[in-house]
């Protein structure tokens, strides 16, 4: 018998609700989650279901993986969307519990990686999102340089560019020495760059933001990340296909990694060639080299070995182009 709880994150607390059943609010700290585990396992729970929060629902998670309970991050879109087609347009922190035990009823995904490797992929994650917080930022100090900023103004900006490069840098090292000290994300690393136009940044990236290479279909991951091109039909109107949601984070590496790649002759170049040659636009080419990539990775994730030049052509053959 499956017994989901919902619970709802906030900064200072936590509303729980098992079965859509009374709500009970804990605190969201040490303490609070510990009486919060007390109480699901007098409820028999079997799922825990909450909403990603950004970083608030770390603690909790990481603490529900410890246990037997099966713990699912659900999207807040979703969540919200459910909530509407379920009739509930009112919005408060106990009917966001009941609606996520009911949601977690409905869409019965489980996180099922084991808790040591998701802790390293947590620690990645967020080096990585440091990383690129502060790319971000010397972007921003570079752009403020051309435009005609005072003598003293540019000496800041310089000294703060100087201090973000030597940042990078050391997070840059930091990264990797994460990669090497796990067995596992190392291996999967390794795998990763075998493919062509993949290199360090893209292949950690794919490990923090995409553990489920080698486990999904082509079209479920291209979905995941935001390669699939989705419809826009209407009775007679056939609407042009585009792009939308995902992965960003993903979607932004294999974009700057399809980018390298067609440059340099290979596979990817000639698919991508061709592709112009039929009168595909380069953006759209662009994006059917990114989905191919990313079918080349799965199947390598998939079989656990590296990639094999021989074999681009036989793969992904069936790669589908966005009109």
């Amino acid at each position: 018998m499956i017994v989901v709880a919902g619970i709802d994150v906030s900064k200072a607390t936590l509303d729980v609700s098992v079965s859509e059943c009374l709500v009970r609010r804990f605190e969201n700290s040490c303490r609070g989650i510990r009486s919060l585990l007390k109480h699901i396992d007098r409820m028999y729970v079997t799922r825990a279901v909450c909403e990603s929060t950004g970083g608030y629902e770390r603690l909790l998670v990481s603490r529900l993986r410890a246990t037997a309970i099966g713990v699912q991050v659900a999207h807040p879109l979703r969540v919200r969307a459910f909530a509407r087609a379920c009739g509930y347009e009112a919005k408060t922190d106990p009917l966001d519990a009941q609606v996520l035990s009911r949601y977690g009823l409905v869409f019965s995904e489980s996180d099922t990686h084991k808790q040591e490797a998701d802790e390293e992929r947590e620690e990645l994650q967020q080096l990585l999102s440091r990383r690129r917080q502060l790319v971000e930022q010397r972007v921003q100090d570079r752009s403020r340089l051309d435009k005609g900023i005072s003598a003293i103004v540019g000496k800041s900006t310089r000294r703060h560019i100087r201090w973000l490069d030597k940042e990078i840098e050391r997070l840059n090292k930091e990264y990797i020495e994460l990669l090497k000290h796990s067995e596992n994300l190392c291996r999967q690393a390794d795998l990763y760059r075998s493919v062509p136009g993949v290199g360090q940044l893209t292949a950690a990236t794919l490990v923090a933001y995409l553990p489920e290479l080698g486990q999904r279909d082509g079209k479920a991951l291209a979905s995941l990340v935001g390669l699939a091109p989705w419809s826009r039909d209407s009775g007679k109107k056939r609407g042009n296909r585009s792009i939308r949601g995902g992965r960003s984070t993903v979607r932004a590496v294999l974009y700057m990694a399809a980018m390298s790649v067609i440059k340099v002759e290979g596979v990817h170049r000639r698919f991508y060639q061709g592709l112009r040659k039929r009168g595909k636009v380069g953006k759209v080419a662009l994006i059917a080299v990114m989905r191919k990539m990313l079918l080349h990775l799965n199947a390598v994730a998939r079989r656990r070995t590296p990639w094999v030049k021989q074999e681009a052509w036989q793969s992904t053959s069936q790669t589908f182009i966005p009109s």
